[in-house]
């Protein structure tokens, strides 16, 4: 009989120490590709994707690189799940802060020249610029794009609004889900003088901004040795692992 009350005693202590809850341990954690991570640090969680142009043999020599898709705050729900929701949204920095539009003289019956600079991004973005109910597009090459309108006729434009989107993009998903914004639209008129073009400079425009996203009551499972988030496994990196890659905040 008193054999029989230790084992049921140590059934016990077993149960009990198997609910112990689990900890969510600061760190970077990886997915199984190595193609996004996920940094936590405290109460802030950060996700980041893999920049394409340090995969493969660069990758090898050189590292990889990530860069920065969102920043969340992390509140507990229970012992194991957390919910995640972002506090500050990249895309939200602002893509149209630090914008230049300047004007170029040009000759009287010369068609409207609108160029668009973009010089710290390397894709092909695709630009349209509406005027009243015509649309017209281009595609940046090396940087830069030119869009002509007809300067002639009986109600010449007097502004113009645009919007622009990348050529092509990669999905999030492999359901063909996408995550981030693709389509980013001024929210302003331009006015167009009579003799003059317009060249328009946007700085903040990047390679890597249509991959970041906002993200809105989400949660994230602790698991052993790692975390599941939207049906994805992420184990936490080792410290010697970490000196292999560069991580962009």
């Amino acid at each position: 009989m008193r054999f029989l009350y230790i084992i049921f005693l140590s059934v016990i202590g077993v149960a009990c120490y198997g609910k112990t809850s689990k900890k969510l341990e600061n760190g970077v954690y990886h997915d199984e590709s190595g193609v996004r991570l996920i940094e936590i640090k405290n109460d802030t969680l950060k996700c980041f994707t893999l920049d394409p142009g340090t995969s493969g043999e660069a990758g090898m020599t050189g590292g990889l690189s990530y860069y920065p898709t969102a920043i969340c705050q992390i509140t507990e729900v229970s012992n194991s799940f957390f919910e995640i929701n972002s506090i500050e949204g990249l895309i939200k920095r602002g893509v149209f802060k630090d914008i230049s539009i300047t004007e170029e003289a040009s000759g009287n019956n010369a068609p409207y020249e609108i160029s668009f600079e973009v010089p710290n991004a390397y894709r092909p973005i695709k630009f349209e610029v509406r005027v009243g109910t015509n649309l017209y597009s281009g595609v940046t090459e090396k940087g830069k794009c030119t869009i002509v309108l007809d300067r002639n006729g009986v109600n010449p434009p007097e502004s113009f609004s645009f919007s622009f989107q990348p050529k092509y993009y990669v999905e999030s998903s492999p359901a063909g889900q996408y995550f981030g914004v693709l389509c980013h639209r001024y929210p302003y008129e331009v006015n167009l003088d009579s003799e003059k073009n317009i060249v328009i400079k946007l700085p903040n425009i990047t390679d890597i901004l249509f991959y970041q996203y906002y993200i809105f009551g989400e949660y994230i499972q602790v698991l052993h040795h790692g975390i599941k988030w939207r049906g994805d496994y992420y184990k936490k990196f080792r410290t010697s692992s970490l000196k292999k890659i560069r991580i962009y905040n």
